[in-house]
């Protein structure tokens, strides 16, 4: 039996696919249904998130891909795009920050959205990270803690 030059070709380039598939950086961690915490559980919670989805981003990139992060966020219902709005309208277009991980919860009792973003120096990569606590409600800031 003979194998043919497409069959050949496809062969050839399934290694280099599932290569890439696997290298690709995750996007956004929306939770539209989040835990309860207290408020030193959410700060540990944002000081154990992931940078990996940002591993070698520059500070200078950083704008750009809080746009598209936060147009994935829109995606995600009514709500979300509300919040979106929120963290495009009350931060400067060229924040150099990059939401990491959103998520709908409870702190000490109080429904808020818990927002974790990636930070960095000027003139660095994103190191960092911020915790912004919002009122699901109101959508106001009532909290928020930085973490080096």
């Amino acid at each position: 039996m003979r194998t043919s030059y497409r069959m050949v070709a496809l062969l050839a380039l399934l290694p280099l696919l599932i290569l890439g598939a696997g290298c690709s950086k995750p996007g956004l961690e929306y939770i539209p249904t989040g835990g309860s915490y207290t408020m030193d559980e959410a700060q540990a919670a944002a000081v154990s998130t992931s940078l990996e989805a940002v591993k070698g981003v520059k500070t200078a990139d950083a704008p750009a891909l809080r746009t598209k992060r936060l147009e994935q966020l829109r995606t995600e219902g009514p709500e979300a795009s509300a919040l979106a709005d929120l963290l495009t309208k009350d931060f400067p277009s060229e924040t150099a920050a990059v939401p990491l991980r959103i998520e709908s919860a409870t702190i000490d009792g109080d429904d808020c959205w818990l927002v974790i973003e990636a930070w960095g120096d000027e003139n660095g990569v994103l190191t960092h990270r911020r915790l912004w606590i919002i009122d699901r409600a109101t959508l106001e800031i009532t909290g928020s803690s930085s973490f080096r």
